[in-house]
């Protein structure tokens, strides 16, 4: 039940902080071949990944991981506003050979 719960709050800490930072929601039109990031991807995926990361490895913070997945939440919105295109630069827009 903590487990369920601790997932539901990293991804509403995710996309909450991500809105409150100023992150759009929903990425540029097209989205197929849009690379703007925005709080619904992947800001709640990066924080899905790191509190299953932290689980596995036995790792999970006082309150049976609640208070772990608020701090991951808010943790990876951040990295996805300010160090996420540092780490995944945007691919190249030139014309592709195929």
């Amino acid at each position: 039940m903590y487990t369920l719960l601790s997932y539901v709050i990293t991804v509403a800490s995710a996309i909450g902080v991500g809105l409150l930072i100023r992150l759009p929601l929903l990425p540029e039109r097209p989205m197929r071949h849009s690379w703007t990031v925005s709080a619904l991807f992947p800001t709640p995926i990066i924080s899905l990944g790191l509190l299953a990361i932290f689980f596995k490895l036995g790792i999970s913070g006082f309150y049976h991981g609640l208070d772990l997945a608020l701090f991951l939440g808010i943790l990876s919105a951040l990295f996805v506003k300010y160090l996420f295109d540092g780490v995944f630069p945007k691919p190249a827009m030139g014309e592709s050979d195929e």
